[in-house]
């Protein structure tokens, strides 16, 4: 292997100070390399699939400024096994490797920046699944699908520059899925009644959730997993076959369009659920009839989906009414799509029409019309139905131009497509992954930067967005935009949309600005009716109105093509100011009163941000609304404020009463998983030694979590010998009862 002679050479140099050094150093090592960041995670789109060897494509991929480790792929593609020994915090890897040191030959060894060891071998020609301690505590694998950061990354070293040695035979075979049994040899399974046991279904959920949610560059990885557990739940009697199965294939049909190669990700879902089916999941547990008495908090820990809400708020059938093309384009949604949406159908019509006026149209306050959505519904519910309808509407209208790309790689990237047009709407699938990818303190650079220019894009609609400035002027120019209209619409699903509010979207007041339309139905009843996409001439005339702006014929001035040249600050666009009837003022007037004792009330918790921007998105709601009823002469009356508020009101109450109960109830959750961890991996253990191993909890809160594990039979209350001063009792000490399936862990697995 020539990497590992690469790597014994770059042993003793420095650690690369800059992206040159890394750059350099990876070259030097000799097989595929990637750039990540100091947190382990790949800069790339596609993670370690995009590994290549190739000189100036490294060069180009490590001139990211957050590139700070050198991360290999393992398997097949660089013919490697990686066993990784964790031996940090007391962890029992260690004991593994002490137990083991004499059927271990000698092979290339580096020491990782937390002081474990990463043992390399020869990859032996077959797969060999990733594991996270499957076959020894604290004993991690790396193969195929899998990664590893490699020296001379910071804080990885040489230890052993032994040559690289094939894996011993007992270890082998533990790496080695088990082999495919024909149907007679399959192990008896007990019979069901119905669709299978609470633990079986609530599994279910969160495989079919894994499944449909994995990241790019962990896709076949997330596949394999999940299938090959479902499988030992069918043998092991908690599921029945036909229900696994179609559970898995439907989860698999919503990943498939960002799979590569679709028929190997099919393969790869039949070959692991068989293999599953081979291997019952060992479950020291009463049998399937029987009913253990944690079933059902353990069915809430594991499957982490939108029951805990509660029942969404019925939609008032008034705010489905907003005529005009708002109208037009919820009933071409409705008509066309197979299960219909008409509230998210609303939702993305809003967002189109407030890209069309962009830079047309204000308020007598220089509101304006760039809107963000966020629409949420269950998987298959329909949500994805419109947005697709408003692009093709866009294309046989000849708007096209309005349309921003369905995926934004860095903040660098929207505004380089606002340069071109600044009036752009971006529909953004599976939105709650984007969120949690683009917030919060681990997000990296690029990303994060993409909700930062976000940010502040929507508050400078109405005047002039200046970017940032780069020392290489002539390579990199400030990006200066005349009042640019951003729309965003998202569709997301509801577990992964609030799940991602836990990075502070909500609390930051980011989330303020999103309208969040919740269906109040995730399966609408089918639309056997539904047809193609073909929208009438008469919309497509009714959204090149709204793109012409007001006036019969619209007055010249706007540069409607023209946006981003150099501009004299006479020569700005001048949008039009859509009068308001006095009745709609004293309406306006009596409902921010409204608000303003709302705000009061809540003023000083998360929910003030929601509630202060309340005003302000129905203002925008009833000037959209006006656009939509009459481009040329549009007029706020009395029913579109009453419109614009009823539906802001709606989607705000929406947000505050499900953010508000799921991000309580996720605490808690985060404190009972936190503290199942820490007694897995450390126990028996004391009260005392819960809190240092991680969970610094007041006494009362520390007290509630462990009584909650105690009642439900997670966890077992035990009582030492009495140590200490004569006579003193020992406090009691906590023992985990292994329940079925994976316990949640107390921290993720990486590549350590």
């Amino acid at each position: 292997m020539s990497g590992i002679s690469g790597f014994a050479d770059c042993a003793d140099k420095r650690e690369p100070r800059h992206g040159d050094d890394m750059a350099h150093a990876a070259i030097a090592l000799g097989v595929p390399v990637f750039p990540c960041d100091a947190s382990k995670r790949p800069l790339t789109p596609h993670g370690f699939k995009d590994a290549t060897a190739d000189p100036v494509a490294i060069r180009r991929h490590f001139t990211s400024p957050a590139a700070a480790m050198i991360g290999m792929p393992t398997g097949e593609v660089t013919a490697l096994v990686v066993v990784d020994v964790d031996v940090k915090d007391d962890r029992q890897g260690q004991a593994w490797l002490d137990a083991n040191r004499d059927g271990l030959p000698p092979t290339w060894t580096v020491q990782t920046a937390s002081g474990g060891r990463h043992l390399y071998f020869r990859w032996p020609g077959q797969p060999i699944r990733n594991s996270a301690s499957r076959i020894a505590p604290g004993v991690d694998v790396r193969g195929d699908g899998g990664y590893v950061i490699v020296p001379p990354s910071p804080g990885y070293l040489v230890a052993n520059d032994a040559p690289l040695a094939d894996l011993p035979d007992w270890l082998l075979s533990a790496l080695l899925p088990p082999p495919t049994l024909p149907p007679a040899a399959l192990p008896q399974r007990p019979r069901l009644e119905g669709e299978g046991s609470a633990i079986g279904r609530a599994a279910l959920d969160e495989r079919c959730e894994q499944i449909r949610n994995a990241p790019d560059g962990t896709k076949h990885h997330a596949v394999n997993e999940a299938a090959f557990a479902i499988g030992g739940m069918v043998s092991a009697g908690h599921l029945d076959e036909g229900t696994a199965w179609r559970g898995l294939s439907d989860a698999l049909s919503v990943l498939l369009p960002r799979c590569r190669d679709q028929r190997a990700a099919e393969r790869t879902l039949q070959r692991a659920f068989r293999e599953g089916m081979g291997q019952p999941q060992r479950v020291p547990y009463p049998a399937p009839e029987a009913i253990h008495p944690a079933a059902p908090f353990l069915a809430t820990l594991y499957a982490r989906r939108a029951q805990q809400q509660a029942k969404p708020l019925p939609v008032p059938a008034n705010i489905l009414q907003p005529g005009g093309v708002l109208q037009m384009l919820v009933e071409e949604c409705v008509r066309t799509a197979l299960r219909p949406q008409p509230f998210l159908a609303l939702g993305a019509a809003i967002c189109a029409v407030g890209a069309l006026a962009g830079r047309q149209y204000r308020t007598r306050t220089d509101l304006r019309t760039n809107v963000y959505v966020a629409a949420v519904a269950e998987s298959g519910g329909g949500k994805d139905h419109a947005p697709e309808v408003i692009r093709r509407c866009f294309d046989r209208a000849g708007l096209e131009r309005y349309l921003g790309g369905e995926n934004l790689a860095s903040g660098r990237g929207l505004l380089s497509a606002l340069e071109q047009h600044p009036a752009r709407l971006f529909q953004i699938d599976e939105f709650g992954l984007f969120l949690a990818t683009v917030t919060g303190g681990r997000a990296p650079a690029h990303k994060a930067e993409i909700w930062s220019e976000l940010m502040k894009l929507y508050s400078r609609a109405k005047g002039i967005y200046r970017g940032t400035e780069y020392a290489n002027k002539k390579d990199a120019p400030r990006i200066d935009i005349h009042q640019p209209c951003v729309c965003f619409h998202g569709t997301t699903t509801p577990s992964t949309f609030w799940k991602a509010l836990e990075g502070g979207a909500m609390l930051d007041g980011s989330l303020a600005r999103f309208l969040v339309f919740v269906t109040d139905t995730d399966r609408p009843e089918r639309n056997r009716a539904a047809g193609i996409i073909a929208p009438s001439a008469k919309l497509l005339e009714a959204l090149k109105a709204i793109a012409r702006g007001q006036g019969d014929p619209p007055p010249p001035g706007n540069l409607p093509d023209v946006h981003v040249v150099p501009m004299k600050a006479t020569d700005e666009p001048a949008p039009y100011a859509v009068p308001m009837t006095s009745a709609a003022e004293a309406l306006h007037d009596r409902k921010l009163a409204e608000e303003d004792a709302w705000a009061l009330k809540v003023a000083g918790t998360p929910q003030a941000a929601i509630v202060n921007r309340l005003g302000e998105n129905a203002s925008k709601l009833a000037l959209i609304c006006a656009i939509s009823r009459d481009p040329a002469h549009p007029r706020i009356t009395e029913a579109e404020v009453a419109w614009g508020w009823a539906l802001a009101e709606h989607c705000t109450r929406t947000v505050l009463r499900d953010a508000q109960r799921f991000l309580a109830d996720s605490e808690f959750e985060k404190r009972l998983n936190k503290a199942i961890g820490i007694i897995g991996k450390h126990g028996p253990c004391s009260r005392r030694d819960i809190f240092h191993k991680g969970l610094k909890l007041v006494a009362r809160e520390l007290s509630e979590v462990i009584d909650a594990l105690v009642s439900n039979g997670l966890v077992i209350e035990t009582l030492s010998p009495a140590t200490g001063s004569p006579g003193r009792p020992a406090g009691p000490r906590y023992v985990l009862v292994h329940a079925p399936g994976d316990l949640p862990a107390e921290e993720p697995a990486g590549d350590e």
